[in-house]
């Protein structure tokens, strides 16, 4: 790989930093995983810098990267520079990070919600055409969602659209993470689906859950609830292709053809339900930062670094 034509992606969750050097053709090198702990406290952008410029360092990879480009699970600011809501690392919330970065390692830096990079990895991989109307479920810990639009991602006004894991249930009062009551997330989650298991499975491995329980009407249940908001978004966009990802999805005997056919059975026909394409993707350690370095490559083109 030549690393002068490659750019740092970095994917920070709310556990893990994981980073990587990659190439325009998609090649990875140099991947690492780190504790995003740091980031939860006080100077987590000097800490966040830090971090990135002691990898250049130990990899000498200075004036030798184009871009580097990070993946946050926050709602981004209009100029995505900074965050205005970054639950799981408060650290970064309300504050410039890139301008900051920039001025360490003076070479261009952008920032994205996690999500929209993972749906930028997910087109790529699975090699859908940027013109199409896209929308990728993402079900983890959350209930996360990213929309393209005809090769770009939609952001909305305030660069908060996709927040699909926090539009209202009818009644259900469950206080959600966002401090909102009732959100999607606080019934189609990872965090719910550990709920139900503690309660009606206390002694089970919830990775092993579905294939340990596969007609538990609770399990099923859970599964049928996570095919409304996903209706829901096909009603309202009529997309291409829907995406569907994730931890939860990716359990041994997740029932995907159950989720599909509850998809099936709640959107609107004749149309959009006719033609309806929905395929499931599998991620790694390493689809964020492939995800990141893809959208950094794009918006290089775009600005005619490249």
């Amino acid at each position: 790989m030549r690393v002068a034509d490659s750019v740092i992606g970095i994917d920070i969750g709310g556990t893990n930093i994981r980073i990587a050097t990659v190439s325009e053709g998609g090649e990875i090198s140099l991947f690492e995983k780190a504790s995003s702990s740091v980031l939860g406290k006080s100077n987590a952008t000097k800490s966040l810098a830090d971090f990135i410029e002691d990898y250049i360092n130990r990899h000498s990879l200075k004036r030798k990267i184009k871009a580097v480009s990070i993946g946050i699970p926050a709602i981004i600011s209009r100029d995505r520079k900074g965050t205005v809501s970054c639950p799981n690392l408060k650290g970064l919330e309300g504050i410039n990070i890139t301008d900051s970065i920039f001025e360490r390692l003076l070479i261009p830096v952008y920032l994205d919600r996690d999500v929209n990079n993972l749906l930028i990895s997910d087109m790529k991989t699975l090699k859908i055409d940027r013109r199409k109307t896209v929308c990728g479920f993402y079900i983890g810990t959350g209930f996360g969602n990213a929309i393209s639009i005809n090769g770009e991602i939609y952001r909305g006004k305030n660069s908060a659209a996709g927040e699909l894991g926090h539009i209202p249930l009818f009644s259900v009062t469950d206080k959600c993470t966002c401090d909102n009551i009732g959100c999607v997330e606080t019934r189609c989650s990872g965090r719910y689906l550990e709920k139900l298991c503690s309660e009606n499975f206390p002694k089970a491995d919830i990775h092993r859950i579905f294939s340990l329980y596969p007609h538990s009407k609770v399990l099923l249940e859970f599964v049928r609830n996570l095919a409304y908001p996903i209706a829901t978004e096909i009603t309202i966009l009529d997309p291409d292709i829907c995406i569907v990802a994730g931890g939860v999805t990716d359990m041994p005997d997740f029932p995907k053809e159950t989720l599909i056919e509850e998809i099936y059975s709640k959107v609107r026909k004749p149309y959009p339900l006719k033609g309806l394409e929905i395929v499931f993707s599998t991620h790694n350690q390493q689809s964020g930062v492939y995800g990141s370095a893809a959208a950094a490559f794009y918006k290089l083109k775009k600005e005619n670094h490249i």
